[in-house]
């Protein structure tokens, strides 16, 4: 990345799913404003860029409709195009630019744990055991996330979880936090263990497959500084997701556990 670029503040939701039961236009609406006002006590609102880094399964591959569409998707005065580099999607609003969709994938670990693969288009599978899986996201130039869910990372999963973290440099992976995580459910001891031994934790709203979940998204995530070029938007993102140097300053808010219950719930049920 060139280090002339001008220092830019991104407000980044981590973990978006823009899932077909979804309006993609309110998808993409609620991720801009919720992100804006997540981020606002921290810079003015007119100086961060909105992000969200999709996380997408086989059968939820937003990034791919709008590739493949042949021009830009729109609704009213909204628009999602095609980016200027690999791996991105350029959110227009009345022709100005105001965000960035980036794309990722969503795997499942043969130990049934949940990884991301941030930052690329890649050709990855879920299935694969979790040493295998985290290499491959790697070596195809995506950012390995390590995502927490309610109840998987306990009893022998958890005790994988703690070896992982504790026979793996920091940089390797992250960990991921999720906004449905109630206010009342403390940070979960594996993710402390993980920041005592230097792991980032990456922040995002993991929005359920529900007709009206879309009003979740941008509601939690980070917020990091540093070189942003809007001509290559993926690489910009996948280079401060990659840094040593780069801080991610949590930003948003988790459920209030009526709201996680009911919304979990419905998920279960459904």
């Amino acid at each position: 990345m060139d280090k002339t670029l001008s220092q830019t503040t991104l407000a980044v939701d981590g973990h978006v799913h823009i899932y077909p039961q979804y309006d993609w236009a309110e998808a993409v609406t609620a991720l801009l404003e919720n992100l804006a006002t997540a981020s606002q006590t921290l810079a003015p609102r007119q100086n961060v860029i909105p992000i969200g880094l999709l996380a997408e399964s086989r059968t939820n591959r937003f990034y791919n409709e709008v590739m493949e569409a042949g021009a830009p998707l729109s609704k009213g005065s909204l628009q999602v195009e095609a980016g200027p580099d690999s791996g991105s999607l350029v959110i227009r609003d009345a022709g100005t630019v105001t965000g960035y969709l980036i794309a990722g994938r969503q795997l499942v670990t043969s130990e049934k744990l949940e990884v991301l693969a941030l930052g690329k288009d890649t050709t990855l599978s879920s299935g694969l055991p979790i040493e295998e899986t985290l290499k491959t996201i790697a070596a195809q130039g995506a950012m390995p996330v390590l995502s927490w869910s309610p109840g998987k990372w306990f009893f022998k999963r958890g005790k994988l979880v703690g070896s992982l973290i504790a026979s793996h440099p920091p940089g390797s992976f992250m960990l991921g936090d999720i906004g449905i995580r109630p206010t009342v459910w403390t940070t979960p001891r594996l993710m402390k263990l993980a920041t005592q031994c230097g792991f980032k934790i990456l922040g995002g709203s993991d929005s359920l497959p529900m007709p009206g979940e879309e009003r979740w998204i941008g509601r939690a995530g980070f917020q990091v500084t540093g070189a942003f070029d809007p001509q290559k938007p993926a690489a910009s993102v996948r280079a401060l997701l990659q840094a040593p140097s780069s801080v991610f300053i949590p930003i948003g808010q988790h459920s209030s556990l009526i709201a996680f219950a009911t919304r979990w719930g419905r998920n279960q049920m459904g």
